[in-house]
């Protein structure tokens, strides 16, 4: 690396004047860091296989090499769902105790083994309902709670040898002091004086109790606030003299605009409020397009059966400060070597008190591309004005106490550029170095992040290219679950209601939710035996396991289930004695996250069964009498031996269901046209369990002729008009239906390379195919359609024509014929005006993920189309 003296970008507009001098700086940088859970987000991560697993791994934690990052946070399983599905318990119940279920123990050793100076911090989502009385309230006994939680420390440090560093109370949830004492008093008897309490991991409501209680003020080492916004007042937890926090911020998707809304709140989360650490939901998204909040994450890793992955933008702009800092530095004060630019964009330097070194990152990431899914960008960031975002020239000086000349520093930049194919991410320019100066120049561009520092050991980490993205689950699958680890979900499946674990088969008469040792077969079995304390209020239903596609329509599962004993061997009744519906194996198809909607079979106890909408209520083992499409009794079942169950719906929308091969249900119409998941389920808290999943087209035939890639008769060209078609079927990649949406808000056609334009920027106005335009070209304001990009992936919302800065009233829509226009959001002849978009098959659809009432049925799903 050559060495230098001063270093421009383009056009420079003369600007700051920042002065670095630590004298006064006492806050100390606690670390960057990403989450883990909240919940599930890592799962498919587990089934990587090598060496693609352990090259994610180094992109995320190997000093270094890529985001580097300071701090892990894992979710502390709760047997509930907790945003992406449920993480299971190390306590199913007051005498289980079992600390080998789940991913987050092997995560932090992963981690720990890259960086053994990696921070930990666990946090509950959710408690196992033996904690309480209250499914809504899990400190109606704290002694418990606060034992339940310091066993998970316990079994941390002597099962996986890891020393927990902070832990949490109950995430987004109310804070009760009386319970973070006792934890604090349970800790420190149990011998984890060094665990620190961080609260309340939400909105920051403790701090008024902190202020009014000592004994909570001494308890509580770190105020945890979740997506702050700056243009707010955070006196109420600053003023105490307790670090605070960003402990959870983003939530954003994964591109060049996310990696802006992050280096942006870390910065400006310290000029504004003295934040010391900012902590990224989440760490890495392998969990299934059609659960909530697809990608927004430091990196995306959802196939694992083909080991693609892919290294985010938002890596390097991590790097930028974790590979240049570390935990025990200090930031320098507002106006000493951190705040804001003259022209706009904030900086932050920290300096290392043991050695010396310095380092300095400034951001400047303009309104279209620094926003945040959640909070929004600020109005007015407390106590300052709005500045506008300009490049300009930045005149540095070093104080004295910065050290000793020559002074030799690295630069490392990276430009956001929405309309680069490949951004310049973490881009290491030649050296300065100051000999007889204290001073430098720089420039920083729209769009730019610099980083400037004395440590220059930093580097851009490579591996190999991960394999070719093959997105379409394949099929035919089939697991009898052997091989597998005890006390992990089944291979591909993702729990969403409830803990479905790999166990040895159990076949006492009393079912007990420990782990059987008379039999070597392996199993999935449900193993939570009652409610948890729920975090969401989402799960209504009975338990639930997910697979495949979000986009499958056309699917037939198959599965073995055995039923529990309804009477115990003491002669006591278990809850499926008692209630009207009797325990019942369930299977599902195009079924969403919740299983709220979708095609479900399940077949009870007693032979009553079942074919509705929707999964069944777990209160009672019962359908909604206006979800069921079917009913009837075929042969009981008993308990304690195994069944054949199938649930098949074809291209017709017809269902049709087999106990043992008997047809139950046959070629039953059910005038749905929706799409989802399979899955597995029952109707209650108890241990069914599965084996031999199989899972299959419901039509071989008619999959391979129609559902096949497709290609348009015609290619695409400029000045083709763009409509809409129905969407193709299971998942399957259509040339005339693909898009990518960029990071610059334009919407363009994969096949031919060009983007979707409107012909004026007025009512009515059609769209068509035109050439992508770059910064600067006057059609660009005809090719941006304004939207949340991270959301949008999650649920329909509209497409506005214009950016953020100067959003229309004009909206992408679909008319009754099938044209596409520009519309005012009133207009009475729209069809729909808001899109969601499926990354496995790159569609812009009209559902999500669909609607249907057993009366009317629904409607085919309609995709945005460019060529047929």
């Amino acid at each position: 690396v050559g060495a230098f003296f001063l270093f421009f970008s383009p056009f420079p507009v003369a600007g700051s004047q920042v002065l670095l001098d630590r004298e006064g700086a006492t806050h100390v940088f606690d670390g960057i860091g990403a989450i883990s859970g909240g919940g599930a987000t890592s799962r498919l991560l587990l089934e990587y296989p090598e060496p693609q697993r352990s090259e994610i791994l180094d992109f995320l934690f190997l000093p270094e090499f890529g985001a580097s990052l300071h701090i892990l946070k894992v979710e502390i399983g709760g047997d509930s769902q907790s945003t992406d599905g449920v993480e299971s318990s190390h306590m199913h119940s007051e005498d289980d105790m079992d600390f080998t279920r789940g991913y987050e123990w092997w995560l932090m050793k992963e981690a720990k083994k890259r960086n053994p100076n990696i921070k930990l911090y666990g946090l509950p989502w959710a408690f196992p309902g033996w904690v309480t009385n209250n499914i809504s309230w899990p400190y109606v006994f704290p002694e418990k709670l606060a034992n339940y939680t310091v066993n998970w420390i316990q079994g941390a440090k002597d099962v996986h040898g890891l020393d927990m560093d902070y832990l949490g109370i109950w995430n987004e949830r109310e804070c009760d002091p009386t319970y973070v004492k006792i934890l604090r008093k349970t800790l420190d008897k149990r011998g984890f004086e060094n665990v620190l309490i961080v609260a309340n991991d939400g909105d920051g409501t403790v701090c008024y109790d902190m202020a009014k209680d000592e004994e909570l003020f001494d308890a509580v080492k770190r105020v945890g606030l979740h997506y702050p916004p700056d243009d707010v007042d955070w006196s109420p937890c600053t003023d105490l003299g307790t670090p605070v926090w960003s402990s959870e911020e983003s939530s954003s998707f994964d591109d060049i605009n996310g990696a802006g809304c992050w280096i942006r709140v870390i910065n400006a989360h310290y000029v504004n409020h003295n934040a010391t650490s900012s902590i990224m939901w989440n760490l890495v998204g392998s969990y299934m397009h059609g659960t909530s909040w697809y990608a927004s994450s430091m990196m995306t890793a959802v196939e694992p059966w083909s080991g693609h992955y892919e290294v985010a933008p938002v890596v390097w702009a991590t790097a930028h400060l974790t590979q240049f800092a570390q935990p025990g530095w200090v930031y320098l004060k507002t106006g000493t070597g951190s705040g804001q630019f003259e022209k706009g964009g904030y900086f932050v330097s920290l300096w290392d008190p043991e050695t010396g070194n310095f380092t300095f990152t400034g951001a400047k990431i303009d309104e279209d591309h620094a926003r945040c899914t959640r909070p929004d960008l600020p109005v007015k960031p407390w106590g300052q004005d709005i500045v506008p975002i300009q490049s300009e020239e930045i005149t540095f000086e070093l104080a004295e106490n910065m050290g000793n000349l020559p002074i030799h520093l690295a630069v490392f930049r990276s430009s956001l550029d929405p309309f680069a194919e490949e951004p310049a991410m973490f881009e290491r320019k030649r050296d300065i170095i100051l000999s007889n100066t204290r001073k430098f120049t720089l420039s920083i561009g729209l769009g730019e992040i610099v980083t400037v520092s004395t440590v220059r050991k930093a580097s851009k980490g490579i591996h190999p290219n991960p394999p070719a993205s093959s997105p379409q689950f394949p099929l035919d699958f089939l697991s009898d679950f052997e091989g597998l680890a005890l006390g992990q979900e089944g291979l591909r499946f993702t729990d969403q209601i409830g803990v479905f674990e790999i166990q040895e088969e159990n076949s006492l008469h009393n079912i007990s939710f420990s782990r059987s040792k008379n039999h070597v077969n392996h199993v999935m079995r449900q193993m939570v035996p009652q409610s948890p304390v729920i975090w969401d209020g989402g799960d209504v239903r009975g338990p639930v396991s997910l697979i495949g596609m979000f986009e499958w329509q056309d699917i037939n599962i198959t599965a073995r289930f055995k039923l529990p004993m309804s009477i115990n061997k003491d002669g006591s009744s278990n809850d499926s004695a008692t209630r009207a519906v009797k325990n019942a194996a369930c299977l599902g198809v195009r079924i969403d996250q919740m299983w709220t909607q979708g095609i479900v079979f399940c077949y009870a106890e007693d032979g009553q069964w079942a074919l509705a909408q929707g999964g069944p209520w777990q209160t009672d083992g019962s359908f909604h009498p206006e979800s069921v499409y079917t009913t009837g009794y075929g042969p009981a079942v008993g308990s304690e031996s195994w069944f054949n169950l199938s649930l098949s719906v074809s291209v017709d929308d017809a269902a049709t269901a087999t106990l043992n091969g008997e047809p139950i249900v046959s070629d039953f119409k059910t005038n749905s046209k929706g799409f989802g998941f399979a899955g597995v389920g029952c109707n209650g808290w108890f241990a069914l369990e599965f084996d031999d999943i199989m899972i299959t087209p419901a039509d071989r035939r008619q999959w391979k002729s129609e559902f096949m890639p497709q290609t348009c008769r015609v290619a695409a060209k400029g000045g083709d008009k763009v409509d809409v078609g129905k969407c193709s079927r299971n998942g399957s990649p259509s040339e005339g239906l693909s898009w990518e949406l960029l990071s610059s808000f334009q919407l363009r056609h994969v096949s031919s390379g060009l983007c979707a334009q409107a012909v004026e920027a007025k009512d009515q106005s059609m769209i068509e195919l035109q050439k992508c335009a770059s910064a600067g070209d006057a059609e660009l304001r005809l090719q941006q359609f304004w939207n949340d990009y991270t959301n949008i992936r999650n649920m329909l919302l509209p497409l506005t024509l214009g950016t953020n800065k100067e959003a229309s009233d004009l909206q992408l829509a679909a008319l009754s014929d099938h044209s596409v226009v520009l519309a005012l959001d009133t207009a009475d002849d729209i069809a729909w005006s808001t899109w969601g978009y499926f990354p496995n098959t790159m569609q812009l659809r009209n559902k999500y993920p669909w609607e249907n009432s057993l009366a009317s049925g629904s409607d085919d799903s309609m995709c945005l189309r460019a060529c047929t």
